[in-house]
């Protein structure tokens, strides 16, 4: 039997440590329309020091995660991205009845 995957955006936070969740997004089974999203976010695709904020696309199959995709972004940025991801989601869920 195969296993659909699914996929999430997860939220973390630079501190000195390292980074931590703070939150995340599921994005559902449709791995071009998860794409999609990522590749509509803004910010750049390695860390920075001035980029404190990183939303990772998680693909989950057979109950393991695995970080596909990493965009680091500043404040601004960030809330862009939420913007957008908070639109995109809503389209998937109440526009598009397939």
């Amino acid at each position: 039997m195969e296993m659909k995957s699914k996929y999430y955006l997860m939220l973390s936070l630079k501190y000195h440590g390292g980074y931590k969740c703070f939150g995340e997004y599921y994005l559902g089974s449709d791995s071009k329309r998860a794409n999609e999203i990522f590749a509509g976010l803004k910010g750049k695709s390695l860390a920075y020091e001035d980029r404190p904020l990183n939303i990772d696309m998680i693909i989950i199959t057979n109950d393991v995660p695995e970080t596909a995709k990493t965009v680091a972004c500043n404040l601004d940025e960030f809330a862009s991205n939420c913007k957008y991801i908070a639109k995109e989601i809503f389209r998937m869920n109440n526009l598009e009845l397939s």
